[in-house]
């Protein structure tokens, strides 16, 4: 995987567009390489050559779908990350970016605020982070194993399926997260918290339980709990935690009210009306 070395690629057939783009990644980092695709055949020449972190592609790109040019660059793309831009993204367009695993999509113009959030997502992809699952359970140890090893941060990731194990794990291994069920055999609640953290400072420890968050606040509230994950929980539950201990604000696909929240078209003042997009992405019409 990629880790944070590469270009970003700027994806847009509008030169000004691309441009403005550049200048504001460039006015944040003065170092990092930004190239201009206006063609799908240059962004494909471009991913066939160099290694790229970050890119971004219009949704209308070259008289054709930004997702389908992106089915169609396949490999090409894994491993890269991939943000959609648009005035407005419709329910069907935001449905079809989760399901091939975008990792955003942001209107545009993009803020300033997009660039930085943009970037500090590209940082965290330069290190790779040591993981530990701690559960009892072999099904459960499986699943969050996958989920970890599907995730877009890069992780290296490690399991046991007991408290003494963790620890002696957490001896030889310098783990940055561990996901603990309590429930985990001998595992003895907030003073192996405190016996992990005080030899291992940057370890972020997240609590994952079938119980409520409030059922375990009187046993841990004296220790650092980094984050907690209510069973059974789902690929972007753990995505948002991520983000969480990453520092790194979540992408737009990662809110659930992100359709609901969008600005109004550039240029339109749509107070007091409603506004949809049909299903092949043109603007239906606008109900005053």
């Amino acid at each position: 995987m990629r880790r944070g070395k590469g270009a970003i690629v700027v994806a847009d057939a509008n030169a000004s567009e691309r441009q403005g783009l550049v200048q504001k990644f460039s006015e944040q980092d003065q170092d990092v390489a930004v190239l201009e695709a206006p063609s799908a055949d240059l962004l494909r020449t471009i991913l066939a050559e160099q290694p790229v972190d970050m890119l971004l592609i219009s949704e209308q790109f070259s008289n054709n779908s930004g997702l389908d040019i992106l089915e169609q660059l396949g490999p090409l793309v894994q491993g890269v990350i991939t943000i959609l831009m648009d005035e407005y993204f419709s329910r069907d367009t935001l449905a079809q970016a989760s399901r091939t695993n975008l990792y955003d999509c942001i209107q545009t113009p993009l803020k300033e605020a997009d660039v930085v959030r943009l970037l500090k997502r590209r940082d965290a992809q330069k290190t790779r982070l040591s993981a530990l699952v701690v559960d009892s359970q072999p099904a459960a140890r499986h699943i969050i194993f996958k989920l970890l090893s599907d995730s877009r941060f890069d992780l290296m990731t490690s399991e046991a399926e007991s408290g003494p194990l963790a620890v002696s794990l957490c001896k030889s291994i310098p783990y940055q997260i561990l996901l603990v069920d309590p429930a985990t055999k001998d595992w003895r609640g907030a003073g192996m918290v405190k016996h992990i953290t005080d030899r291992q400072a940057l370890c972020r420890i997240v609590l994952m339980s079938a119980n409520d968050k409030e059922s375990l606040q009187d046993q841990y509230h004296d220790v650092n709990i980094s984050g907690f994950l209510k069973k059974p929980f789902y690929a972007r539950d753990l995505d948002r935690v991520l983000h969480q201990l990453m520092k790194v604000p979540v992408s737009n696909l990662l809110k659930d009210d992100f359709y609901e929240t969008q600005s109004p078209l550039s240029g339109s003042s749509l107070s007091g009306k409603s506004r949809n997009r049909a299903p092949d992405g043109g603007r239906e019409i606008v109900w005053l």
